[in-house]
């Protein structure tokens, strides 16, 4: 089955532009973890706070079979109408990214193909290749640990959408920029199990709100924080597979560019 790739580069397009003009926000070097942006606050628990279900339809890309028609998403009604928009369409980036390389992968029933997103994780990523749960054969690159992770979210999507694992929360919070800094767009615990896995994820609302903050980049973070619902530990730093995964969809799994630095991409993972 063919794949349209045009939405992969309109979508790199999007990000460049939306990376562009956050770039004037980055603090020039590293700083020590006192001078750091403070980390993401859970929202309290309030007697009576409201989740509506947001349904997402599930591509059905070839050689994947028993798949739900849709996944499911209990989102807090403390976004906005615009917020719940934005959440959906970054999970739908993500189920693109996931089904585009199933289907490269199943290259016309050998199911030996090279996807896009694998080879560019092949090239970038050497560090914190399996998840926590993985007792296979030792991986020893990105391209294989790109499978290994797109093959858990097919399980981590059975799961949610035939209602085998709890229900997936989205859940607000709301923190503005710190000074300079920009605070992290999505946040998920890295989960130990391989099966049963609700994809929670803690959003911050007020990036959401940002005209710099492109779907491209909400598609990024959201991926991030699915890799960790997979298994997969940070640091989220150059070199790390739950990096440099997430960073190749934002490129349009293009090359590296010096006007792109790493932590233009991952300043939005958490």
């Amino acid at each position: 089955m063919p794949i349209n790739i045009q939405p992969i580069l309109s979508l790199m397009q999007s990000i460049l532009q939306s990376l562009r003009q956050v770039n004037n926000l980055l603090p020039p070097s590293i700083l020590p973890p006192s001078l750091l942006p403070p980390s993401f606050i859970a929202p309290p628990i309030a007697e009576g706070l409201l989740y509506t279900e947001m349904a997402i339809p599930v591509p059905q890309p070839p050689g994947v079979t028993g798949l739900p028609p849709n996944v499911y998403f209990d989102v807090s009604n403390l976004f906005t109408a615009a917020q719940k928009q934005r959440i959906r369409d970054s999970i739908s980036g993500v189920l693109f990214n996931w089904t585009l390389h199933m289907s490269q992968k199943w290259n016309g029933g050998a199911n030996n193909g090279l996807s896009q997103m694998a080879a560019c994780s092949n090239t970038y990523s050497t560090k914190n290749l399996r998840p926590i749960w993985y007792q296979g054969v030792t991986i020893t690159n990105g391209r294989k640990a790109t499978e290994v992770a797109m093959d858990q979210f097919t399980q981590i999507i059975k799961d949610n959408g035939f209602r085998k694992s709890s229900r997936a929360r989205i859940d607000w919070t709301y923190i503005p920029n710190a000074g300079s800094f920009i605070i992290t767009t999505m946040r998920a615990n890295t989960a130990s199990t391989q099966t049963k896995v609700p994809v929670n994820v803690l959003i911050n609302a007020y990036q959401l709100d940002q005209p710099s903050i492109g779907v491209g980049v909400l598609i990024g973070s959201m991926f991030h924080a699915w890799l960790h619902r997979a298994g997969f530990f940070d640091p989220k730093t150059t070199s790390y597979f739950i990096s440099e995964c997430p960073m190749c969809i934002m490129r349009g799994y293009g090359p590296k560019l010096p006007s792109m630095p790493d932590n233009l991409f991952y300043q939005f993972f958490d």
